[in-house]
């Protein structure tokens, strides 16, 4: 009888190979940009959004305050909204920079589309609870619903946002960087970033998902959503990923998962 750990674990990544799939990168770009319109669409007066939250039992919020301006041009969102479509942005310039300069392995069309799309989802569910009365982080915030007044859970949102956006890009740079010198090949990366946890990328993933989830509609969701993500990542990718450096580096990652022990973020998980 097979044990567990025997089993081949899927991957949407097709690891150890260097195949050219300048297709599918576009087309995850493509996707990735489509979703800037919907999550303005959802967050603007004219909400995209407002026919499914009052089709669910909801009541839409309508956007008060006067809107943000950008280098002399209304972006035509209050505070509140403009911080979680900049998250939106965010996450796509992240996402693009990673799809053309940082991943070295190939990408299907099938886990461009799917990884995209998935996204897609989160975004849409942060801003259409932000939309929703009863979910929106300002319906029992103590800033009423002033949006040009941002509640304590915003400030901790971005917080963990730009925190989060910055251990998973620059942790992921640092190993580019590492993996590009020639000197170094068939060596495992263990500095940086990741000498404080083995996998802090996607620690860094899980943290700016809770951090926009929690700008969105409070810290409930925010614990929702960070833990589906550790739960997600700790059954599916981590030992996805462990299997395959376990198989490429069988010395070098056995003394690195005993010298750091953590495997999304340090000290913490």
């Amino acid at each position: 009888m097979s044990s567990k750990p025997d089993k081949e674990i899927k991957s949407l990544v097709e690891r150890g190979s260097d195949r050219s799939t300048p297709g599918s990168r576009g087309l995850f770009i493509l996707f990735r940009a489509l979703d800037l319109p919907i999550q303005y669409g959802i967050l603007s007066s004219r909400s995209l959004g407002a026919p499914l939250v009052n089709a669910l039992g909801g009541a839409h919020l309508v956007p008060s305050g006067p809107p943000v301006y950008l280098f002399g041009t209304s972006i035509g969102l209050p505070p509140q909204r403009a911080i979680l479509f900049g998250m939106a942005v965010g996450s796509f310039v992240k996402q693009t920079h990673w799809a053309t300069s940082i991943s070295q392995e190939p990408v299907t069309p099938i886990s461009a589309g799917f990884v995209a799309a998935l996204n897609t989802i989160f975004n849409s569910i942060n801003t259409l609870l932000f939309t929703n009365t009863a979910t929106s982080v300002l319906s029992y915030a103590s800033v009423g619903w002033d949006e040009t007044r941002l509640p304590v859970q915003t400030i901790v949102g971005v917080v963990m946002f730009i925190v989060g956006m910055g251990l998973e890009w620059v942790s992921e740079m640092q190993r580019l960087k590492f993996k590009k010198d020639p000197k170094h090949k068939g060596k495992l990366y263990t500095g940086g970033l990741f000498g404080l946890a083995r996998h802090i990328n996607y620690g860094g993933y899980t943290l700016w998902r809770a951090g926009f989830a929690v700008a969105a509609a409070g810290w409930v969701w925010g614990m929702v959503v960070g833990g589906w993500l550790v739960y997600d990542f700790a059954k599916r990718a981590i030992p996805e990923l462990d299997a395959y450096c376990g198989k490429r580096y069988p010395g070098q990652w056995a003394q690195y998962k005993n010298s750091v022990r953590s495997k999304l973020l340090p000290f913490i998980l």
